[in-house]
């Protein structure tokens, strides 16, 4: 009844007294005012239409993370960490000797840079030096779902007093974008102690988060951030969520 009466428009009624009895008089309403009517629920309609096809990633993402089953995570996180181990044990002298006596061939150095955060199913590609600066160079990279490393940070392995900054958002980019950087949506949901793996050229980077900051849209200074005393990650996203009006900076430190 209440999802008719918002398509169809109802009579005027108004209730009369005749002789001592009591009833209602109803009334076709005036033209204008079916005009008014009719134009309020297509503006409804298409405000609904539009929230949804702007936030479905959004939502998307949110159904994706609740059924993560967080016991996998843990599993996986302890598989990566693992295989990272292996490939920097390095080869045995005794595997090495063996080796001497087949000739050497040399693989091409991987090209991939990607990051994998397991506790919200996040994994992309990293595109390497996006100018965070020049508005044409990071629209044109973030509008393809990817993640941009920023020019202006180090790259990973760098050591000590480096910082490696990621971003999946910018403040030039409208509501539209909400659709495009569905990557790092759930960074909020990263705590202390959650795990962070990047992938580049072949070799596993691992880093921790320590703590989060939100910041003005404006704030350009964390692009520069760096800490002596530890090699640094930072994720940057829009906050709220599906908005463009503050960041949300997650840290996380090499381990």
């Amino acid at each position: 009844m209440i999802l008719n009466d918002f398509f169809k428009i109802t009579p005027d009624k108004r209730h009369v007294k005749i002789k001592k009895k009591v009833g209602v008089i109803y009334s076709n309403p005036r033209w204008w005012k079916k005009i008014i009517f009719y134009f309020g629920s297509f503006l409804a309609i298409f405000s609904l239409v539009g929230i949804l096809y702007i936030y479905t990633p959004i939502i998307k993402s949110w159904v994706r993370y609740k059924l993560i089953d967080q016991n996998e995570v843990i599993a996986e996180i302890k598989r990566i960490r693992e295989s990272n181990q292996n490939l920097n044990i390095g080869i045995t002298q005794e595997t090495t000797e063996s080796i001497e006596e087949v000739p050497v061939i040399e693989e091409p150095e991987s090209n991939e840079f990607r990051v994998e955060i397991p506790k919200i199913g996040a994994d992309s590609d990293i595109v390497a030096n996006v100018s965070p600066i020049n508005k044409e160079e990071y629209l044109d990279v973030l509008k393809s779902n990817v993640i941009a490393h920023s020019s202006l940070s180090s790259l990973p392995g760098s050591g000590m007093g480096s910082t490696v900054y990621l971003f999946a958002h910018s403040s030039q980019q409208g509501v539209l974008a909400a659709r495009d950087n569905s990557v790092f949506y759930l960074l909020g949901e990263l705590q202390e102690g959650d795990d962070i793996f990047v992938n580049y050229k072949g070799k596993i980077f691992t880093y921790r988060v320590y703590t989060q900051e939100i910041i003005s849209a404006k704030d350009s200074e964390y692009l520069k951030y760096v800490d002596p005393e530890k090699e640094i990650l930072i994720l940057q996203t829009c906050w709220p969520i599906g908005t463009n009006w503050q960041r949300l900076l997650v840290f996380a430190e090499r381990i």
